[in-house]
């Protein structure tokens, strides 16, 4: 356990410190109070005070090492006993070093007798002082340990969530992937083996990155492009899809497979149900420190506006919640033949 002032840049400078005040202090009020000359008072200061900054620095130890498994009645008791012990040693030390330089002096024998009492006065409040000093340093340290092991959890059962959430995903994308590629067998083989490729490619992606990584919208555009035109393998004609995207967002980050469960809702509710071509709108610009991703489809209104409560729009939901701490970063709107999906993304996390 590092000892809390040698854990501190300027240590050394702050041991000087108190030693040069306290040893001006006790040698200022033997002079003016005791009526002993300069030198005698000032030799005694700055014994007495470098014995206490010795032994002050020393009781860490029984005092730090003493918390861990102790009683609060152990405790107390710990630290009487060392900060008795401690005064015991600080007056006895100190006062036979300074009758071994100041014993001839009768005066000062004479003095020092008289104000015993007060030094040890002095040594209980001064010991007091350093050992409390020392237990709030345990006590903000444990508490500092308390707070980053908490951050840690948190931050792993983050982890978990969105793991879960991409296990979920995933097998979802690649389950409706597979059922296309198998009905293309038949009548499209070649158009069945460029979806197998790209869907290599888009797979390959997948595994590269996790939600928890942001990446650039330009890569993740490239992505979506990539599903666009496996889809299109599969409906032909029927999908039609635009981008409109502000050269500033091109830079921009987002979470890494953000977007692609969003157009498979998509096409989910526009094309599942329909024999008319159906477009999918995505646009993308930049608000203040935010990201505004729009995406739109037509649907048929005479089957109800769809809810979009799919498990790509809650694990999307749940995805930026855990990363940035916030709620409403995605809202749906259902409206009369249309279907929005509005997602903003904080540019800092």
């Amino acid at each position: 356990m590092l000892h809390p002032v040698l854990a501190q840049r300027h240590s050394t400078l702050l041991l000087v410190g108190f030693w040069v005040t306290h040893a001006s202090v006790m040698a200022i009020l033997l002079h003016v109070y005791g009526d002993l000359p300069w030198y005698e008072s000032a030799v005694d200061g700055a014994v007495y005070n470098a014995v206490l900054v010795v032994l002050g620095f020393a009781v860490w130890f029984p005092v730090g090492y003493a918390r861990r498994n102790c009683t609060v009645p152990r405790l107390v008791l710990n630290n009487m006993m060392v900060g008795g012990g401690a005064i015991v040693i600080w007056l006895v030390v100190s006062g036979v070093v300074s009758r071994l330089w100041l014993g001839d002096n009768p005066e000062y024998v004479a003095l020092a007798s008289r104000i015993l009492p007060l030094r040890v006065v002095w040594g209980i409040d001064h010991f007091a002082m350093i050992m409390g000093m020392y237990h709030f340093f345990v006590f903000y340290r444990d508490l500092e340990q308390k707070r980053l092991q908490e951050e840690v959890l948190k931050k792993q059962i983050k982890e978990s969530e969105l793991k879960s959430l991409k296990a979920q995903l995933n097998p979802h994308f690649l389950f409706n992937s597979l059922n296309s590629v198998s009905a293309l067998t038949i009548t499209n083989p070649e158009g069945a083996r460029n979806m197998i490729n790209q869907l290599s490619e888009l797979l390959r992606y997948g595994l590269k990155n996790k939600h928890t990584d942001l990446i650039s919208v330009r890569d993740e555009l490239q992505n979506i492009r990539r599903y666009m035109d496996i889809e299109r393998v599969r409906f032909g004609d029927l999908l039609i899809y635009e981008e409109e995207v502000d050269e500033a967002c091109l830079d921009l980050k987002l979470p890494a497979m953000i977007l692609q469960p969003l157009f498979e809702n998509a096409i989910k509710h526009g094309l599942y149900e329909s024999l008319t071509p159906v477009t999918v709108k995505a646009k993308f610009a930049m608000s203040h420190d935010s990201l505004d991703v729009l995406l739109v489809n037509n649907c048929d209104a005479s089957d109800g506006s769809p809810t979009g409560a799919g498990l790509g729009i809650k694990n999307t939901v749940n995805i930026l919640r855990n990363l940035y701490n916030r709620e409403g970063l995605l809202k749906t709107i259902p409206c009369d033949g249309f279907f929005e999906v509005r997602l903003t993304i904080p540019q800092t996390l």
